[in-house]
């Protein structure tokens, strides 16, 4: 009887390690130190084609690597230079400067964007730029990915439930889906989609599709990547290595698309 349970035991814990995420005394983690920072700036920034006359959205925000556990710092930083280059064959062309400008919105922190009009167009690809006194250039690169299209022939809806088939797009990696009620944004779905063939998508919605209206928005594949691999996690005990899509520097430099319809 004892050797059953020290059995059951060891099978038992196997069965926990090989299971789950849980941290149970093992030392997994790297050893954390405060001695030293890499230099470099941390970006995050997103280009957009829905940029009206009087306000562009796509934006930059800048910031400088911190080490861990030092919230001091963590606002925009001032005085850096951000560049957008279009290119056309691997030859840098057109040139947009992206200034501080306020973000328009409900929280108080700024963020970069052009001063002049500027919406860039489904499968144009752009270098970003940034400068900033004593720290190496930030550099990165996106291709502003299609407009999501969904096959007509195969939309089918039902009071709360919604199905159709989203066209391919090799520029895509991730789509996000939203019900807008009364201009309220409800998430309603996430997922990855394929390159060369159509996703199938259903969905119950939180609201009766009567009079709302369906949003899609495509993210490229550094967005993809970047949401996908965010170390957001409430399992305090797993390490995650950090996830950068630039060039040069840390963070992301992305675009994404969006396609609207009436339900």
């Amino acid at each position: 009887m004892e050797k059953k349970q020290i059995y059951i035991v060891f099978l038992g814990l196997v069965l926990l390690l090989n299971s789950c995420e849980y941290y149970i005394g093992l030392n997994q983690q790297p050893e954390f130190v405060n001695k030293h920072t890499e230099e470099g700036l941390n970006i995050f920034g997103m280009l957009r084609p829905d940029s009206t006359e009087g306000f562009n959205k796509s934006f930059v925000f800048v910031n400088r690597v911190l080490p861990a556990l030092e919230p001091e710092g963590f606002d925009i930083l001032k005085n850096a230079f951000v560049k957008i280059d279009k290119i056309v064959q691997d030859n840098l062309t057109e040139s947009v400067v992206f200034s501080l400008l306020p973000s328009q919105t409900v929280r108080t922190d700024t963020v970069y964007r052009p001063a002049t009009y500027f919406s860039p167009e489904a499968g144009e690809r752009y270098r970003l730029t940034c400068k900033y006194e004593g720290m190496p250039d930030a550099i990165g690169e996106t291709i502003i990915p299609s407009k999501p299209q969904i096959d007509l022939e195969t939309l089918i809806t039902d009071r709360k439930m919604i199905s159709f088939s989203l066209l391919p797009d090799s520029l895509t990696g991730m789509v996000d889906i939203y019900q807008i009620v009364e201009n309220n944004y409800s998430l309603v779905s996430r997922l990855v989609t394929f390159p060369d063939r159509k996703t199938d998508v259903e969905i119950i919605l939180p609201f009766d599709h009567s009079g709302t209206r369906l949003m899609i928005c495509a993210y490229d594949q550094n967005m993809a990547a970047y949401i996908g691999n965010s170390n957001i996690s409430l399992n305090f005990n797993k390490f995650r290595t950090t996830i950068s899509t630039l060039k040069s520097g840390f963070g992301v430099f992305g675009s994404m698309n969006f396609y609207e319809m009436e339900l």
